[in-house]
């Protein structure tokens, strides 16, 4: 079984917590109930095996999941999900969570920059002229990376080319792990367009995405968009974060 982290209550990170599994079930961390706790004669049909915690109401309206794990069909992808970042109007930030991602056309100048070679960067082009064309017009786009204190050879390589993404006009910082554990941050990569448009990345166990889930819920935009402003505040600005990681 694996967990998803999907929320706490708890300032640094702790329990109480909610955790979504790949089992379509739902694990909750909260404190046990003392075993010669009256209420516990009040419980219903508890086999040996069961036992029970106890959480703020908060913790489960806020955190406990409502929908389903969407389908892959239900995902957007493509040219629907490019489009997204054209037709923004005015802000798209997002927050990054995972180790390594596997994008096909990112493949083979990934290895050119594992062998110390040349990087052949021509499969960037189109996001990065899409990017001078949105920053030039106003617009914010912006990211914060949350990394371990060792980068693997995947966020090394991230770090090469982020050089080219702020020179697009993108606005990258970085976030260490403890302190992202202690925002209790969720571990799920997304983006949020205009303060209004959800989209949580979904993507396979060794890192390809599989699409995005659009999300319009104003109680989950805003606890995103919470997530986001404080991960901001707390993440370290590029030029700051690579004087220290040089990726090569």
């Amino acid at each position: 079984m694996k967990l998803r982290f999907t929320g706490s209550t708890s300032g640094g990170g702790g329990c109480p917590s909610v955790y979504e599994t790949d089992r379509d079930t739902v694990v909750v961390q909260g404190s046990r109930i003392d075993p010669a706790d009256p209420i516990r004669n009040d419980l219903r049909d508890l086999a040996e095996d069961e036992d029970v915690v106890e959480v703020p109401r908060q913790l489960l309206e806020r955190f406990a999941p409502t929908r389903p794990t969407p389908a892959p069909s239900d995902l957007v992808t493509g040219a629907d999900f490019e489009a997204l970042f054209r037709d923004f109007a005015h802000t798209a930030r997002r927050l990054e969570t995972r180790t390594h991602y596997d994008i096909e056309n990112e493949r083979e100048s990934f290895d050119q920059f594992l062998d110390g070679s040349d990087v052949d960067l021509s499969w960037f082009t189109p996001w990065l002229d899409t990017m001078r064309e949105q920053t030039n017009a106003g617009k914010t786009v912006a990211r914060v990376r949350v990394v371990p204190p060792k980068l693997t050879d995947y966020l090394r390589y991230e770090l090469f080319l982020t050089e080219h993404n702020t020179r697009a006009g993108e606005d990258i910082r970085y976030l260490d792990r403890a302190t992202a554990n202690n925002l209790a941050l969720p571990d799920r990569d997304f983006w949020l367009f205009d303060s209004h448009t959800l989209a949580i990345l979904h993507f396979t166990d060794a890192g390809q995405m599989l699409g995005a889930e659009i999300v319009t819920d104003p109680a989950v935009v805003v606890e995103h968009a919470r997530w986001l402003d404080a991960a901001f505040h707390h993440a370290r600005r590029y030029e700051d974060f690579v004087k220290e990681h040089p990726p090569r």
